[in-house]
């Protein structure tokens, strides 16, 4: 079985304005009502980890305080099997010209390839009573204030 991640755009991030996605022209009718949302899910190729030993990582730790030994699969690690990394962010503006989406913010680095975008959906990708480990309970909410 072959898989292929297409590339359909770039993050972008320069010194003193907001950070960007730029989508490829030939996929920017795919933006086509983007507008009516609030907040986005980027689907992002970790490009600086894709690498044999970093493909091969099965555990690690979270780099939070008394955090134990994990698989990566219970974990935010970027060294995985498959590094794929999301962000969630609030859409700033859509600059329908430069075939831009600006975000508030961006976890990946500048040049970083983007695979995909979805829409956040309030109704099914956020769970209420969700648990986790001990060791996220001081995380902060970026978005809403928790439950």
């Amino acid at each position: 079985m072959e898989l292929k991640a297409t590339i359909i755009g770039y993050v972008r991030k320069e010194e003193g304005i907001a950070p960007y996605i730029e989508i490829d022209r030939k996929y920017w009718g795919a933006t086509l009502n983007l507008e009516k949302f609030s907040h986005i899910i980027i689907l992002w190729w970790i490009t600086e980890r894709d690498n044999q030993e970093d493909r091969s990582n099965i555990q690690g730790t979270p780099p939070v305080e008394n955090a134990e030994l994990s698989g990566v699969f219970a974990t935010r690690s970027p060294r995985r099997p498959t590094p794929v990394g999301h962000t969630i962010c609030s859409i700033v503006e859509i600059d329908q010209e430069r075939c831009r989406i600006i975000v508030d913010h961006m976890d990946a680095f500048d040049n970083t390839p983007v695979i995909d975008i979805k829409p956040y959906l309030p109704s099914s990708d956020r769970v209420s009573h969700a648990k986790t480990p001990k060791w996220f309970d001081d995380n902060v909410y970026r978005y809403s204030s928790g439950d």
